[in-house]
């Protein structure tokens, strides 16, 4: 019995050490003319629910968005970040694992079945890699609206 504990010990301290952190996951990526990273705060954030429309609503759940986008990724970048989607991220769930025809998707969540406090969302294409972090009170139920922002 011993030896199935400690051997179940050593599986799970081997899974998280590959993991990351998400100061790690948003350090990862070396600074590059291509690489923009940028954190929209409540304060600027409240200036955009100011001017309305039908996102202003969903923003007042929101406490801060972080971003990292990467236009022409080298493949060096590209492979950071698909190192990242598989090692996971500390404190983090799988929501959404998607891969189709070269572009891979993974969403992760922390919090429980009733609010998300932060969202985690990594997507890497041809042409493109971004990892934005939004942080809040988030229904789960809302989640694709959070997924689906830009469009």
């Amino acid at each position: 019995m011993k030896k199935l504990l400690v051997l179940a010990l050593v599986a799970m301290i081997g899974a998280t050490a590959f993991s990351k952190t998400l100061d790690e996951v948003f350090n990862a990526f070396p600074k590059a003319d291509n690489v923009q990273e940028m954190t929209l705060d409540k304060a600027m954030l409240g200036m955009a629910m100011s001017a309305g429309g039908d996102k202003a609503e969903m923003m007042k759940t929101i406490d801060a968005i972080r971003l990292i986008g990467i236009e022409k990724p080298s493949s060096s970048q590209i492979a950071i970040a698909k190192k990242i989607m598989t090692d996971g991220v500390d404190g983090f769930d799988v929501m959404v694992d998607a891969s189709e025809e070269g572009e891979s998707a993974l969403i992760l969540t922390q919090g429980d079945d009733k609010i998300i406090n932060k969202m985690l969302i990594i997507a890497v294409e041809e042409d493109n890699v971004a990892v934005v972090l939004i942080e809040g009170k988030i229904n789960p139920e809302d989640t694709h609206k959070m997924v689906n922002f830009g469009k």
